[in-house]
């Protein structure tokens, strides 16, 4: 019996162990398209952030690319937006690409249906039009995770998903020495990933790596004859979508 048992175990394990893969890995695509690097060949790379924009830690930030002359990509959390929308407008101002990252940034939303990452999706798009003027093209799941309900979503409001291919787990505790150490061989084409605001559902809102790290990593870049750009340069993929829409998609997934 219990060779029996196991027989049967172990190919629901590799079954399971395989869907949980294809949805937590930033650049799996089993469920649909996900992008996570431009082209290898280039010496460019793009700076994302993730979870703002959040007062204290993004406009200090916004700062530092100033002063450098960088632009950046920002994936912003759309309760977030509603909160702070004059961080939003620097961004955009500054010449910052505005991405989608979820309404509330639910730890559990990977379980969720269609309907419910529509109105993620476009309530923050709503946001982020009322505030700017421009809707967004670009979408970063939380976490990056995904399931076949995340892309029928996307589909339908017409973004596309882009994770990243390094990043530095900066949303936890961590030093400027180990988000280096995670940066340390950056090649071309790279999409980077840190975090400059605090999203909606975690306790952990210190940020001072992250802002103490980026002239360290644009020093770094410099040195190495990498460029930051936007994602959309990076990719060749359009920043932002016609606007006026997003009312329209809402009441549909209501």
């Amino acid at each position: 019996m219990i060779v029996e048992a196991a027989a049967i175990f172990t190919p629901i394990s590799m079954f399971l162990g395989g869907l949980t893969y294809a949805s937590c890995a930033p650049a799996c695509n089993f469920w649909g398209k996900v992008v996570s690097r431009g082209p290898a060949g280039a010496r460019r790379v793009a700076i994302t952030f993730d979870d703002g924009p959040t007062p204290g830690s993004t406009e200090r930030i916004l700062d530092v690319l100033r002063d450098a002359g960088v632009v950046a990509s920002f994936f912003v959390i759309g309760a977030n937006v509603r909160r702070h929308t004059q961080l939003l407008r620097r961004m955009h101002e500054e010449g910052h690409l505005i991405a989608n990252h979820s309404q509330n940034h639910s730890h559990y939303g990977i379980c969720r249906v269609t309907s419910y990452w529509l109105r993620e999706i476009v309530e923050t798009d709503r946001a982020i039009e009322e505030t700017i003027g421009v809707r967004p093209a670009m979408y970063r799941p939380p976490c990056g995770m995904k399931t076949w309900h995340t892309f029928d979503a996307m589909r339908t409001s017409g973004h596309t998903l882009v994770n990243w291919s390094r990043r530095a787990i900066d949303g936890l505790p961590t030093t400027t020495q180990r988000i280096m150490q995670r940066f340390e061989k950056i090649s071309g084409g790279e999409i980077l990933l840190l975090h400059d605001g605090v999203e909606p559902n975690t306790s952990y809102a210190e940020r001072s790596a992250t802002i103490a790290v980026v002239p360290m990593l644009l020093e770094k870049l410099r040195r190495e004859n990498l460029t930051p750009v936007r994602l959309d340069e990076l990719l060749g993929l359009p920043a932002y979508q016609s606007a006026g829409v997003a009312g329209e998609l809402v009441g549909a997934a209501r």
